[in-house]
C-alpha cells in the first residue's frame, strides 16, 4: 500500500538524489479519478479489465509487479504494462472522470520518486531534474505520435494542501517557466501559434505536505462526457453517475476483449481469455423519468457492449504516446464484437418515459447519436400509465400488459425530480410514493430490481421500497444518495 502522508513526509527528509536519466516508458503508474463515493464501483470495473490482461500471461504479470488496482481517495490506482492497456482503460471504463499518468511516484520501478519542495527555487530545480531525467523533450512533441515536433500548449493545474507553497498561481507560473526553458517547442504568449492546430497538454501538479507529484492528464475532455449528449434537457444526470446507478442495479459491464488483444502479436493468450457471458439479461430496463435519456442510453449501450469511450479522441494528444491509428483500430474491433453479439444474444429492450415532450425530443436525438435509438422505446406520459406498469382488470385479477415469458423481470433505474425540478404543487414525497405504489403493484407477477437516486434519504426510505444505500456522492453541487435492491414480490 502507499505510504501515508506523514510517512511520506518523513521519508522526504532524507538527502535528495537526482533521478537517473531513463526513457519514460511502460510500465506506467496510473491513477483513475472518479466522483467521490464511486470508488468501489470503479474498482470493480478496473479489476474486471485487469483480470483479463494479467491472469494468463506471465510476461504481462511480471511487468505489473505490485501494480494491482486498489482504492485511493477519489479514485483507483494501478500499474499498466503497456500503452495498449492504458488505451483499453480509456475505451472501456465508464465510471471514471480522468486518467492520470504519474510522472513521479514512490515504489514504482522505472519512475522517479516523489520529491519535497518548500520554496520556489527548490521546486524549479527539482522539476528541472525530473524533466531532464525523463527526457520530456522526446515525448512532449506537440504531434500525435512519431518524433516530429510542433508547438504544444502546456496547461498546468495546481492543487496544494498543508504545504509551505500555497500560492497556486505562482506555482503554475514557475512550473511553466521551467518547462519552457528546457523544451523549445512549448507555446508561450510570445509565440505566434494557430490555436486550431496547436495541441494542448494538461499537467497536474499536486503538493501535499510539501511533497510534490506531477501527473499527465491523458484526456483533456473528461471521460464522463461521452460525446452523444449534444442536446441536454434541464438538470441532466452525469453519464458516469448514470453508469454507476446502472451497476448498482445489477447491470454489470461485460466486455469481449479478445479482439483487442489480437491487435498485438505478442499477446499469445487471446484464445485463453474468458468468453463474455451473454448480454441478454432477459429483463427490461425502464427509466420512468428519462429527461435527456442518459440512463436509458447508458443502459442500452452497456447491454449491447458498446464501450463508453467510443466517441472520444485518442488519448494523450500532443505527445509521442498518442497513436490515432491504434485508437481507431481498437474502436473498430469493439464495434465488430458488438455486431457479433447482436446476432447471438437476446434482443436488448429498454423503455423510457417522460411527461415533457421537449425532454423526449432531446432524449431521442441523443439516443440516435449514441447509436442505440433502435433499442429504446420512448413513450410520452406518466409512469403510472406506462404499459410496463399499467394494470388491467381481467376476471378480477390484475395482470401486466407487457408481461410475457421473455420479460418476466424488470430493472427500474430512475432519477426522479428533486430540487428546482419539482413543481410547486407536487411535493418530493408524492413522487416517490407514486413510484413505489406503481412498482409494488406490478411486482405481483414479475420480479423487479430497482436503483434510484435522490437528495433526501429519509423521503426515499419512507416511500416503502425497502432499498439499501448503494453510494452517496455529489451532483450539481448537491449531496445525493443512490439506493438499490430487489422489491418484495407481492402475492395476491
Amino acid at each position: 500500500k502507499e505510504a501515508t502522508p506523514k510517512q511520506r513526509q518523513h521519508q522526504q527528509h532524507v538527502t535528495y538524489t537526482k533521478p537517473k536519466s531513463q526513457q519514460f516508458q511502460a510500465p506506467f503508474s496510473v491513477f483513475i479519478s472518479c466522483l467521490p463515493g464511486l470508488e468501489p464501483l470503479l474498482l470493480k470495473e478496473v479489476e474486471y479489465l485487469h483480470s483479463h490482461w494479467s491472469s494468463n500471461n506471465d510476461h504481462t504479470a511480471s511487468k505489473l509487479g505490485k501494480g494491482r488496482p486498489y482504492i485511493l481517495r477519489g479514485g483507483v490506482k494501478l500499474t499498466v504494462p503497456s500503452l495498449h492497456h492504458l488505451y483499453i482503460l480509456h475505451l472501456y471504463v465508464g465510471t471514471a472522470s480522468h486518467i492520470y499518468l504519474r510522472l513521479n511516484d514512490d515504489n514504482v520501478d522505472g519512475i522517479p520518486p516523489l520529491f519535497r519542495a518548500r520554496g520556489f527555487p527548490e521546486l524549479q530545480r527539482k522539476v528541472k531534474d525530473l524533466i531532464i531525467s525523463q527526457r520530456w523533450d522526446e515525448w512532449l512533441t506537440g504531434h500525435n505520435g512519431g518524433k516530429e515536433k510542433s508547438l504544444v500548449n502546456v496547461q498546468v493545474h495546481v492543487t496544494t494542501s498543508k504545504s509551505k507553497l500555497m500560492h497556486t498561481k505562482a506555482i503554475e507560473e514557475r512550473v511553466k517557466q521551467t518547462i519552457g526553458e528546457l523544451i523549445p517547442n512549448i507555446a508561450s504568449d510570445s509565440n505566434e501559434s494557430d490555436e486550431a492546430t496547436t495541441k494542448t497538454v494538461r499537467l497536474m501538479t499536486r503538493i501535499d505536505r510539501d511533497v510534490v507529484q506531477l501527473s499527465l492528464d491523458t484526456s483533456l475532455t473528461p471521460l464522463h462526457r461521452r460525446g452523444y449528449r449534444l442536446k441536454p434537457h434541464r438538470a441532466p444526470l452525469r453519464e458516469d453517475l448514470a453508469y454507476a446507478l446502472l451497476m448498482s442495479g445489477g447491470l454489470m459491464p461485460c466486455w469481449d476483449l479478445r479482439s483487442q488483444f489480437s491487435i498485438n502479436s505478442d499477446e499469445s493468450f487471446v484464445a485463453d481469455l474468458p468468453l463474455p457471458s451473454s448480454r441478454g439479461t432477459n429483463r427490461v430496463l425502464f427509466d420512468p423519468f428519462c429527461g435527456s435519456g442518459t440512463i436509458a442510453i447508458e443502459g442500452a449501450s452497456l447491454q449491447l457492449g458498446l464501450p463508453p469511450g467510443r466517441f472520444h479522441p485518442p488519448p494523450m494528444e500532443g505527445t509521442s504516446f498518442c497513436n490515432p491509428a491504434l485508437w481507431e483500430e481498437m474502436k473498430s474491433k469493439a464495434m465488430m464484437s458488438v455486431s457479433r453479439a447482436k446476432q447471438d444474444d437476446d434482443p436488448v429492450c429498454v423503455a423510457a418515459g417522460d411527461i415533457d415532450p421537449k425532454a423526449l425530443d432531446a432524449a431521442k436525438a441523443n439516443a440516435k447519436r449514441a447509436g442505440v435509438d433502435d433499442c429504446i422505446d420512448f413513450i410520452k406520459g406518466s409512469f403510472v400509465s406506462h404499459p410496463l406498469l399499467k394494470q388491467q382488470s381481467k376476471d378480477g385479477k390484475k395482470t401486466n400488459v407487457l408481461d410475457d415469458a421473455t420479460q418476466q423481470s424488470l430493472l427500474v433505474v430512475a432519477n426522479p425530480p428533486y430540487g428546482k425540478r419539482v413543481s410547486p404543487d407536487e411535493t418530493k414525497s408524492t413522487i416517490y410514493r407514486k413510484l413505489a405504489n406503481a412498482l409494488l403493484s406490478s411486482s405481483s407477477s414479475r420480479s423487479i430490481d430497482c436503483a434510484i437516486i435522490g437528495k433526501d434519504l429519509r423521503i426515499m426510505r419512507e416511500a416503502g421500497m425497502s432499498l439499501d444505500v448503494a453510494f452517496s456522492t455529489k451532483h450539481g453541487g448537491l449531496n445525493v444518495v443512490a439506493m438499490a435492491g430487489s422489491l418484495p414480490t407481492k402475492t395476491e
